[in-house]
């Protein structure tokens, strides 16, 4: 009987006291401050701003977070280019390499910058309605993927000074 209960015991004393703890967790380095956002586009109709806003907001901003001076601006350039891929320099594909360019600031000035490129390919064809959708969709990714590595590097900054926020 007394061994049934130290194993009972064992038992549940081994299996509360898991040892395990998860490698990353899902903080914010700027938790209690919030971080304006602000994306500058030339073109006036684009999507692609508004989304890499939407993202870099998401991963950045909690609900709970204060107004502060800390700014984020991005000024996103889009260019899109034949690829060249025949011996007369025709093509039937096209590039498109999306940049963007950022300056991380607080109340006393500039506390990062720089700037991160990416670029995508696709297919070029007569359909016009494809050729939109294709770029549209290439766009979307480039930009997805933009808006996390520039919020990764937002969050891994460590700053020769104190922030003040």
């Amino acid at each position: 009987m007394k061994i049934k209960i130290i194993f009972t015991i064992f038992v549940v004393c081994f299996l509360s006291s898991c040892a395990y703890k998860p490698l990353y967790k899902k903080t914010n380095l700027y938790h209690p401050h919030k971080v304006k956002i602000v994306i500058k586009s030339k073109e006036k109709y684009e999507n692609y701003a508004s989304t890499m806003k939407l993202l870099l907001d998401e991963k950045l901003n909690s609900k709970s977070s204060k107004d502060s001076h800390l700014k984020l601006v991005v000024s996103i350039e889009r260019i899109v280019s034949n690829m060249g891929i025949n011996k007369d320099l025709s093509s039937d594909a096209l590039m498109l390499v999306i940049e963007a360019r950022y300056i991380f600031l607080d109340k006393k000035g500039e506390l990062a910058s720089g700037s991160l490129r990416n670029t995508g390919s696709f297919n070029y064809t007569h359909n016009n309605y494809a050729n939109i959708v294709s770029m549209e969709d290439t766009s979307k990714k480039l930009v997805k993927s933009l808006s996390t590595d520039l919020a990764d590097l937002i969050l891994a900054l460590s700053a020769k000074r104190k922030i003040s926020p």
